[in-house]
Order: C-alpha cells, then sequence, then structure tokens
C-alpha cells in the first residue's frame, strides 16, 4: 500500500503541481519525514495511509 501512494503523491506533483511540503501539512507531520517516506526508509501506519488517501482523493477532483 505504501509504495502505490508514493506512486500517487508523485503524481500529484509532477501533474498538478502539489508540493511535497502541502502534502506533509496536511499529515501533520515533518517535511523531512515525508521525504523519507517518500525515498522509502520508512512505512507510515494505517492511520496515516488513511488520511493520504483522503488527501489524495480531495487533491485529485
Amino acid at each position: 500500500m505504501n509504495e502505490k501512494l508514493r506512486k500517487e503523491v508523485k503524481l500529484l506533483k509532477a501533474l498538478q503541481g502539489i508540493s511535497y511540503k502541502e502534502v506533509a501539512e496536511f499529515l501533520e507531520i515533518r517535511q523531512d519525514s515525508f521525504y523519507n517516506w517518500l525515498k522509502g526508509y520508512y512505512e507510515l501506519g494505517d492511520e496515516k495511509q488513511r488520511r493520504l488517501l483522503d488527501v489524495i482523493a480531495c487533491l485529485k477532483e
């Protein structure tokens, strides 16, 4: 699931210009932590994954 979310976030940035900083703020995590997650250094917990799914869905609209 985390790999799918990473791809979705990268697509948001590429196609809609949403910054990683904005996504990190929506998730209420530090920007450097978000970059580390993007690089695959750790996995998001269930709650953060659900929140990120909601954020992605809202931003895609």
